[in-house]
């Protein structure tokens, strides 16, 4: 009868715990790196990841969908990696949370003014992490993911400004592919004023979407993002934000997974992993102003007519100028070509495995047609060394023919003037000669001047 009772209990137990696989419960639940929480649809999953190359590995604490940990869309510590597989979540019975290594307390998400006995904490179907506090009548949230987020906008999510917390939700891309850091170069805002998006290069306005009307925007198509999102704006006393939602059911079985969200990337430009479509930065390359991008600042050189574009080959007769900072972009390096005049091209392929730093290149850029060489964002529009010898070589031709006309037409407008003198010196002699042979009216039978005396 023991055992009996002993093995309803454990299968009670493992019961338990599989329902709350998306679950933390205060006061001894705590979730290590060989852990993981699962939402109730089996969408999302919580858990630690390592990401980085095989040299910078590091690890995270990340939300992840659909079991895509190469790009987790919530990282907890993207400014404090964890070396090794140390990392615990617990959620203490005191009524914090907090995520510690082994070297001490990495992040404090949550920590109790008061006593509490019954705080959860649920990874949700929304891909939101949410600690509440079962007490009180309608759960009260202590603390989301949602309120601060990485790079990823999801629907649900609100981006905006808190005006009475002062807290601005906004999007920060990773500094690569492979690294989340939040030094990364672009941001993702929600701009109350203009209702619009706006994606800034460090701090410097790089793109806008235009106003939001009739639920779209004037740079982004309608179908980014199959799903039909509708755009809620809300603008109140405390908080204006806006939000996303999707017509497509987000608790689809699981052969059905359908889910929509928006990224920016660390190269600049909204993505939607689900459809593979992206918008935003993609053609802001310089100097072209279509399609919401802004004109980069630069010097005189770079005219209206230069922009980056992506090809394939060689600079021969190149000067490069290595910079291996571990916090350079390839947007950062594109950027600082771009400032340079003697700068024509920047190597995609960055000084190390993180795919950080810079090579400049200058001098002729040769076209591989194979696409087999290294590619390289060119600066298009310079004027080339050939260009140059075509334009001497014109020069030296067209020299000689303009100053003869420079000449003719000198010489023209000298006869002119000179035609024009003398007609007016003729004239002021007529008036003068006129003016002295008046002869009394009587002498002339009542006329004057010129007119004849007429006798039969």
């Amino acid at each position: 009868m023991a055992r009996r009772i002993y093995r309803f209990l454990l299968v009670c137990f493992c019961a338990s715990h599989a329902l709350a696989a998306d679950t933390l419960y205060q006061g001894g639940d705590s979730l290590k790196s060989s852990n993981t929480l699962v939402s109730k649809n089996g969408l999302f999953t919580l858990g630690f990841v390592r990401i980085g190359s095989a040299e910078s590995s590091a690890g995270y604490l990340g939300i992840w969908y659909n079991s895509d940990t190469s790009h987790p869309f919530w990282l907890a510590n993207r400014d404090k990696p964890i070396a090794d597989n140390s990392g615990v979540l617990a959620l203490d019975g005191s009524g914090n949370m907090k995520l510690t290594y082994s070297g001490g307390d990495l992040v404090d998400f949550y920590s109790s003014p008061s006593s509490t006995t019954n705080l959860t904490a649920v990874l949700e179907d929304t891909g939101n992490f949410v600690l509440t506090d079962a007490n009180s009548r309608s759960d009260r949230i202590l603390w989301q993911s949602f309120d601060d987020p990485t790079d990823t906008f999801l629907p649900g999510m609100k981006l905006g400004i808190n005006h009475t917390s002062g807290q601005t939700r906004s999007l920060m891309s990773w500094l690569s592919e492979v690294v989340p850091t939040p030094a990364g170069p672009f941001t993702l805002e929600w701009d109350p004023n203009g209702k619009e998006f706006v994606i800034k290069r460090r701090d410097v306005i790089y793109w806008t979407s235009g106003p939001l009307r009739n639920n779209t925007f004037e740079n982004i198509p309608p179908n980014l993002g199959v799903l039909d999102n509708s755009f809620i704006n809300v603008s109140k006393a405390d908080d204006d934000f806006i939000m996303f939602t999707v017509s497509a059911n987000h608790f689809a079985p699981q052969d059905q997974k359908i889910f929509s969200m928006w990224r920016i990337t660390y190269d600049g430009y909204i993505e939607d992993p689900l459809t593979n479509q992206g918008h935003g930065g993609i053609s802001c390359k310089g100097n072209n102003t279509n399609t919401g991008c802004e004109k980069w600042s630069g010097p005189a050189c770079r005219s209206s007519m230069n922009s980056f574009e992506l090809k394939w080959g060689s600079f021969d007769y190149t000067i490069s100028l290595m910079d291996d900072t571990s916090n350079l972009s390839i947007s950062d390096c594109m950027d600082i070509c771009w400032k340079n005049c003697s700068c024509l091209g920047v190597s995609t392929r960055a000084n190390n495995d993180n795919n950080t730093g810079c090579t400049f290149s200058s001098g002729n850029f040769t076209p591989d047609p194979d696409g087999s060489a290294i590619r390289f964002y060119v600066i298009v529009g310079q004027v080339s060394s050939v260009d140059v010898g075509k334009r001497n070589w014109l020069l030296i031709i067209l020299a000689p023919v303009g100053f003869v006309s420079m000449m003719g037409l000198a010489g023209l407008l000298w006869y002119l003037r000179r035609r024009k003198l003398r007609e007016e010196k003729y004239l002021k002699e007529l008036l003068t000669l006129d003016s002295t042979n008046d002869t009394p009216e009587l002498e002339n039978d009542g006329n004057k001047g010129h007119n004849l005396k007429t006798t039969y």
